[in-house]
């Protein structure tokens, strides 16, 4: 029996049964692939609807306890480039078990923390965890899977768990503290880590990279952790201290010279931890801007309606997240029955262009609050479809034409762009929304403070409306050729 680069044993074809076998294997394999991605993303959201409870238990201050949410935002994707480059060094599958312990056992850290100081340090070790764990997954399929028809079905389903992993979270939290407490939000992901890591060992065979591989790139390393982290804090900053504030901009151009620094490094840096030509691919700068236009629509358009129902309708955090079922079921459709077959038929540059179009309407028809939810349902309905269908394309780009020793970085890059379009997303358009409503509410004449925080959502709406468009015409215009 021979082993493929990470991914399941090829096995003799001929063999009775070894086919069926092989089959069962790959389901087995991609379920828990899909299984870590699906906690990675649930957790960056589950913590949202669990944050008020939080804060009241342990006595954080309001802004303390955003630091729960952006501690774990802000190491996750700093690390990713670095867990990209682990997982391609020391075996994918190696790395995304080491990812799943790691997983676990910093989520019981932050179920048992009992002061906000040990809660926020457990939160940027399980961003770490995640951020080793994600881009090792992402791998693992794409080096498991054929590239192709193959591949992009079984990226389809990779991608609908993300989607239904960002809506289960607006579920679960609000379940799960409401019903176990706010502990059972970090504490559930401990029994699933754990088993998904040791089904993974007696599943997916490993195998082991040349050991001229293994060389530590320190220097690139500690360069490019600081600046991705920089850069995905920086929004969060500019939201809460001003967008005109000094440290703000200390931090946008600390990150910009530490890239300068890391491109000079690596330039002169036998096996450096990303390979330049990857940057200077127009393929993937195109695919990573589509994917970071979809980052910022996936954090910044649910959150808008979420704090719209609650802010505006009265809807319980509960009730808020139930509203977004339909969303995660067609995204969850898209991926498992429309995303790879589209693909695989049309090709990634029609079928992103065309759903980030589709996506661009689809915000404008919701940019008409102050409807009510029956009036919101449609575009959420097909906000879901389109936003899974979108990722899905990406994450086709990014692994095609790539050598399976360099899935891991592939994956991460495109991961990294994904937290990035989040932050900025989120932070940037959250706060224009802010602006306009207290901009309103200051007035002579204000109007009622529904009316008021429906006119800054609105604004929010329209302007990812116009960066979906934008996204989707530049993809098109950048992914021309597909790589070699």
């Amino acid at each position: 029996m021979s082993a493929s680069t990470d991914g399941l044993p090829l096995r003799n074809e001929t063999a009775p049964g070894a086919a069926k076998d092989r089959r069962r294997q790959r389901r087995l394999g991609l379920a828990l692939m899909v299984t870590a991605q699906f906690m990675v993303i649930l957790d960056a959201a589950i913590v949202n609807v669990a944050l008020p409870t939080i804060q009241h238990s342990l006595g954080f201050s309001a802004v303390g306890a955003e630091g729960v949410i952006t501690a774990y935002a802000t190491a996750f994707g700093g690390v990713l480039v670095l867990g990209g480059r682990l997982a391609d060094q020391f075996g994918h599958r190696r790395v995304f078990v080491a990812g799943l312990l790691g997983f676990a056992a910093t989520s019981l850290a932050c179920g048992l923390a009992g002061a906000p100081a040990v809660l926020i340090g457990a939160r940027v070790a399980q961003g770490l965890s995640a951020a080793v764990l994600a881009p090792a997954a992402l791998a693992l399929l794409t080096t498991t899977f054929e590239e192709g028809a193959e591949r992009n079905r079984a990226l389809g389903v990779f991608g609908a768990a993300t989607s239904l992993g960002f809506v289960s979270g607006q579920i679960f939290g609000g379940v799960l503290a409401d019903t176990l407490g706010w502990r059972s939000v970090f504490i559930v992901n401990v029994p699933v880590a754990a088993l998904a890591a040791l089904l993974t060992v007696r599943t997916i065979p490993a195998s082991v990279p040349p050991a001229a591989r293994r060389r530590p790139d320190v220097a690139g390393a500690v360069l490019i952790t600081s600046a991705v982290a920089l850069l995905v804090w920086a929004p969060t900053y500019g939201s809460q201290h001003g967008w005109a504030s000094a440290g703000l901009y200390a931090a946008v151009a600390a990150s910009l010279l530490l890239l300068a620094v890391f491109i000079a490094v690596e330039a002169r840096y036998r096996d450096p931890l990303i390979r330049l030509s990857m940057l200077r691919s127009r393929w993937l700068a195109g695919t990573n801007l589509a994917t970071a236009v979809t980052g910022a629509l996936n954090g910044a358009v649910v959150l808008v309606c979420t704090l719209f129902l609650q802010q505006a309708r009265h809807y319980t955090p509960l009730e808020a997240g139930l509203a977004f079922v339909p969303t995660g079921l067609a995204g969850l459709l898209a991926g498992t029955r429309l995303a790879g077959p589209l693909v695989t038929r049309w090709g990634v540059r029609a079928v992103l262009a065309v759903m980030l179009l589709t996506s661009a309407a689809a915000i404008a028809g919701l940019a008409r609050l102050p409807g009510g939810y029956l009036a919101l349902l449609p575009w959420l309905v097909l906000i879901g479809a389109a936003f899974t269908t979108a990722a899905v394309a990406t994450t086709v780009a990014v692994s095609s034409g790539v050598a399976p020793g360099e899935q891991g970085m592939a994956a991460a890059l495109r991961q990294t762009a994904y937290q990035l379009g989040v932050a900025i997303g989120v932070a940037v358009l959250l706060s224009v929304a802010a602006t306009r409503t207290e901009h309103l509410l200051a007035q002579q004449a204000p109007p009622s403070r529904a009316d008021a925080l429906a006119s800054g959502f609105r604004l929010c709406l329209v302007l990812l409306s116009a960066l979906s468009a934008i996204g989707g015409l530049v993809s098109f215009a950048m992914l021309r050729r597909k790589p070699d």
